[in-house]
C-alpha cells in the first residue's frame, strides 16, 4: 500500500483528488494539509515509519510556496518522494521544482492514470516528468552532467534517446532515422533495460545526468 500525503489548498480539489487515489487498490491517503507551513509542521513531526511514501505537492501554495515547502521537506526527510502536482508549465517553474528536490512533476491537466504512473515511478524511486513538458524539464534539471563511467548505449539507441529527450514521438523517430515503428520500440525497450529506468523521461535524465547525450 502506498500511503499518500497531499498538499492542496483548494478544498474541493484536495477533496476530489483524495477520492479518487482512495478508491485506486493500492493507495490510500493517509494525510491532508491545506498550506505549506501546516506541510511542513506534520511531517516533520511524524516518525520515520509514520511518514507518507509520495507527499503530492501543490505549487501555487498561499504564504510558503510548494517549492520551498519541498526545499525544507528535504533538508530534513531527503528520502521524503514529493511529486509536484500543478497547473504550472513554464521552465523556470519546471526548474525550481527539480532544484528544491522534488522527485515528479506532473500537471493538474493530466488524466487519472499519468498521475497513477508519476506517483508509482517517484515511489520506486525514478524521476517522473510529465511527458508534455518532458523537453522542457530534462536538459534544464542536469545543469551539471556527471561524465563518469562508460555509456551502455549503442550508437543508433543513443540516436534514439537523443530524439527523445528533445520530446519526438515514436513515429517522428522513425521517421527522422528511417527505420520502423517496431524498431523504434525495440530500441526504446533495450534503453529502459539497460539504464534501469522506468520512463522514457527518466531514461534520459539517468543519460544526461552521466553526460551520454
Amino acid at each position: 500500500m502506498i500511503r499518500i500525503f497531499l498538499v492542496e489548498d483548494h478544498l474541493l480539489m484536495r477533496q476530489g483528488l483524495a477520492t479518487s487515489l482512495e478508491r485506486v487498490d493500492d493507495l490510500c491517503v493517509s494525510g491532508e494539509a491545506e498550506s505549506g507551513e501546516a506541510a511542513l509542521s506534520t511531517l516533520l513531526s511524524l516518525p520515520p515509519d509514520a511518514l507518507p511514501d509520495v507527499v503530492i505537492m501543490d505549487i501555487g501554495l498561499p504564504g510558503l510556496s510548494g517549492i520551498e515547502t519541498t526545499r525544507r521537506l528535504k533538508e530534513s526527510r531527503p528520502d521524503l518522494r514529493v511529486l509536484m502536482f500543478t497547473v504550472h508549465h513554464l521552465e523556470r517553474e519546471i526548474f525550481a521544482a527539480f532544484s528544491s528536490g522534488a522527485d515528479g512533476y506532473c500537471l493538474k491537466d493530466s488524466d487519472i492514470d499519468s498521475l497513477l504512473l508519476g506517483i508509482r515511478s517517484v515511489f520506486l524511486g525514478s524521476l517522473y516528468v510529465d511527458p508534455r513538458i518532458a523537453h522542457l524539464a530534462i536538459r534544464r534539471i542536469l545543469a551539471f552532467p556527471d561524465s563518469s563511467g562508460e555509456s551502455p548505449l549503442t550508437p543508433r539507441e543513443t540516436d534514439v534517446l537523443r530524439a527523445l529527450a528533445d520530446g519526438q514521438s515514436n513515429r517522428e523517430i522513425a521517421q527522422t532515422l528511417d527505420v520502423s515503428l517496431s524498431t523504434v520500440k525495440a530500441h526504446i525497450q533495450s534503453i529502459l533495460q539497460k539504464l534501469s529506468a522506468s520512463t522514457r523521461a527518466d531514461a534520459a535524465v539517468k543519460a544526461l545526468k552521466k553526460g551520454w547525450l
